[in-house]
């Protein structure tokens, strides 16, 4: 699945490498946890590798585009991993945006496919997309579409390629929002992302019995990497549909979070909450923005 290194002592930085250790070295732990489901790193590392043969059987090649509309699910942390398996480019779509403005986003990084959450139906069927699409349920299957989990339980993890790639393969493009134009596309590319994402396990410092709340929109500068610092680290991913302060509350106490990434107007509302209380365990809060 990795590529030659060209030297003996050399090996390319690759994030996926984080999900294939933690799967070796903690085979019990819990990697994620979404609603009453919960799954260990080998589980989820099986998924992924689903989740890839999925992609490749459906005509991604290396450097195509899989776009996401999805919010803080297991289907889009697993993303972060599947795509670039793959071989293809993750881009994440910033699920507050207007119909036009995903079409262009849609259309300017050149998506061969669309991967989106059932809840935006209606929204999917106003983009009214020009290219193939998958739809992630976890409720009865009533559409005529392909199905992610079914498509999942009959996908071959064994049947996965990864395409030659050296650290500076592209990984994944995520555009900016609220400008006064067109959103902007960024760039992350293997090595960078892997840096960045050593660098916020050592900032955060997350360990394996850290347990992490995805306050954050994964859609965001890809999580700020937490995709891979948190899975670098073997801690727990605990994955939250929507900012619900009520929500959040309760997994905080119920999970045992001890680290979440916010924006400050996250953490306004997190304290004015009817529900706010002292935790019973240290939390760590990492925040950006104007304070």
């Amino acid at each position: 699945m990795i590529s030659a290194p060209t030297a003996v002592h050399l090996k390319a930085l690759d994030p996926l490498d984080f999900l294939e250790r933690s799967a070796a070295v903690y085979r019990e732990k819990i990697a994620v946890v979404d609603g009453a489901t919960r799954r260990t790193y080998p589980e989820l590392l099986e998924r992924v590798r689903r989740f890839a043969d999925v992609l490749q059987q459906a005509g991604i090649r290396t450097g195509e585009r899989v776009a996401m509309l999805s919010p803080n699910t297991s289907a889009l942390l697993e993303a972060h991993y599947a795509v670039p398996l793959a071989g293809g480019v993750l881009c994440a779509l910033n699920i507050r945006l207007a119909v036009e403005e995903i079409r262009y986003i849609i259309g300017h990084c050149g998506a061969s496919l669309l991967v989106y959450d059932a809840q935006f139906d209606d929204f999917v069927a106003q983009l009214a997309p020009a290219i193939p699409t998958i739809r992630v349920t976890t409720g009865a299957i009533t559409h005529a579409v392909r199905d992610y989990e079914t498509l999942l339980a009959k996908a071959d993890p064994a049947r996965v390629v990864r395409p030659a790639f050296d650290e500076e393969t592209l990984l994944s493009i995520n555009y900016t929002s609220g400008t006064t134009g067109q959103p902007k596309g960024v760039m992350y590319t293997l090595r960078g992302a892997y840096l960045n994402a050593m660098a916020e396990v050592f900032h955060a410092n997350l360990r394996p019995e850290s347990v992490y709340l995805w306050t954050l929109p994964m859609f965001h500068c890809n999580g700020w990497l937490y995709p891979y610092a948190v899975t670098a680290a073997a801690a727990t991913h605990v994955c939250l549909p929507k900012v619900d302060p009520a929500l959040i509350f309760t997994l905080i106490a119920r999970e045992g979070v001890t680290h979440l990434c916010a924006a400050p107007t996250v953490l306004i509302a997190l304290a004015n909450a009817p529900t706010a209380a002292p935790f019973a365990q240290a939390l760590s809060v990492i925040t950006a923005g104007a304070p």
